[in-house]
């Protein structure tokens, strides 16, 4: 699970983890059955993670039984200095040893490498050697929540499609060659409205569109209530009706322009229906970036 820091990766990660332990789907993911979740975090302290469990039970309207048994099957453990084959050791092993669980959830990858990010041998030993060998051991999945890279900016800035977004991840591509299933997280130059897509094994989840066919991404947001830290499904409709702030990225233009070029009306209407840019903001824009 990757996405920008600050987005909000640790409160999906527990929203998930709550609904999953009650056999419940999360966002249209749904768990075979019910799940004990083991997170083991470095940048949350107690506050920030009984907020992030209370906005949850609050916002998804969790019956007192459903709260108690959700949290019952979720152990946290905060480790924020041992990294590498030491955390492994040290942390990791003993914690599945005495608790079990499911799933195992690192959070965030790079708090616990200890190593190169970029470099293929680091992450592979971190990743195939170290994990690898734990989850077997004890029978469990990993959920590895991952920063991505800084955004790159003008004309270096990759138009992402498709398969592409398996590698938002920062560092080595061994990140998404690892993992069996990526979902990345981004910003649309809302700060309440996101994309969630699925980057790699999109199909197993069975999303579908309106028309029936397949869909790889959908819209989640912030809860509308001030201070409320849960996630919601969007209607593509609140983009267009207030979910984008006034302030926006104008960048994101761009980012829709092939290399090859593209007709300027063809141009305008994509930075319409995937941005949200009214047709003012385009030609504004690009005419000062042509100016330039």
């Amino acid at each position: 699970m990757c996405g920008p820091t600050g987005i909000g990766k640790s409160s999906l990660a527990m929203q998930c983890g709550i609904l999953w332990a009650l056999g419940r789907e999360c966002l249209g993911i749904k768990p075979t059955r019910p799940l004990k979740s083991l997170v083991i975090q470095a940048e949350n302290d107690d506050g920030d993670l009984a907020e992030m469990r209370d906005g949850v039970i609050s916002g998804l309207r969790l019956i007192e039984d459903e709260a108690k048994w959700a949290c019952g099957n979720i152990i946290v453990a905060r480790e924020d200095s041992r990294t590498g084959f030491d955390f492994f050791l040290s942390v990791v092993r003993p914690l599945l040893a005495e608790h079990g669980g499911d799933l195992l959830w690192i959070d965030p990858a790079l708090a616990y490498l200890g190593a190169e990010a970029a470099a293929q041998k680091d992450v592979t030993s971190f990743l195939r050697n170290y994990l690898n060998a734990l989850l077997r051991e004890f029978i469990c999945a990993a959920v590895i929540v991952h920063h991505t890279n800084k955004p790159p900016s003008g004309k270096e800035k990759p138009n992402w499609s498709g398969s592409d977004f398996a590698y938002l991840g920062s560092g080595s591509i061994e990140w998404a060659n690892w993992a069996r299933a990526i979902l990345a997280l981004r910003g649309l130059g809302s700060h309440e409205v996101f994309e969630l897509r699925v980057a790699k094994r999109g199909p197993r989840l069975d999303w579908k569109n309106t028309d029936d066919s397949a869909c790889y991404a959908k819209l989640i947001g912030h809860a509308k209530e001030p201070g409320a830290l849960w996630w919601r499904e969007v209607d593509p409709e609140e983009i267009e009706t207030g979910g984008r702030p006034k302030s926006y990225n104008p960048e994101e233009i761009f980012t829709l322009l092939p290399a090859d070029g593209l007709p300027t009306g063809e141009w305008q209407k994509l930075a319409k229906s995937e941005c949200g840019i009214s047709e003012a903001t385009f030609h504004r824009e690009r005419r000062a970036f042509q100016k330039a």
